[in-house]
């Protein structure tokens, strides 16, 4: 009886512990929704922005203590350049000249450095693409936690002359974009079956 007793008393604390480690487990999270995935800027004559209507994919590993984010060991979206409508195809065209989509069809943003992790914001490092440049930018954005769904919501202000772009002009040059460009961002990744 009295070793029957020890060996319950030696494995309650290992199969608490692997609970314990299982609900820390990393996971793996696939983009389920684009909320909003827009570039905004301004030109001579008015501001303008282009939104994607679909074109929009992404994974991410997760780890997760209940509804808190605990850890973010990778992410990765990319974006179908030519996924981003204006209401306007003349500059739409010019859009996608400029940014090279015939060779670069894609922009992607994969996470490079570690994540700080405070309260719901979170800040890293990731590696930006566009028309072929790559760039490393810091990133701040916030989260919120629904059910197996985790949502990122921030923006970034970049430059087209960052990523070796001529901004797009129209009207034989008369009607100039700005270099000056923000990127954001509403997605949801849901935990993968």
């Amino acid at each position: 009886m009295r070793s029957e007793t020890k060996l319950i008393w030696f494995l309650v604390p290992i199969v608490f512990l692997v609970f314990t480690i299982q609900g820390l487990c990393q996971s793996k999270y696939s983009l389920s929704e684009s909320k909003e995935m827009k570039v905004s800027g301004t030109s001579t004559i008015h501001d303008w922005h282009m939104d994607a209507e679909g074109g929009v994919t992404g994974t991410a590993q997760l780890t997760m203590e209940g509804n808190k984010l605990m850890n973010i060991s990778s992410i990765k979206v990319e974006l179908k350049a030519e996924s981003l409508k204006s209401g306007n195809n003349s500059m739409d065209k010019n859009a996608y000249k400029a940014l090279s989509t015939s060779k670069y069809p894609s922009i992607i943003f994969e996470m490079t450095g570690p994540s700080k992790i405070s309260g719901n914001k979170i800040s890293t490092t990731g590696k930006l693409s566009i028309s072929g440049i790559s760039q490393t930018i810091p990133i701040e954005v916030t989260y919120s936690v629904n059910g197996n769904s985790v949502t990122f919501i921030g923006s970034k202000d970049i430059k087209f002359s960052d990523f070796k772009i001529d901004p797009p002009k129209a009207v034989f040059g008369t009607i100039k974009t700005g270099n000056e460009l923000q990127l954001s961002f509403n997605i949801a990744f849901t935990k993968a079956p």
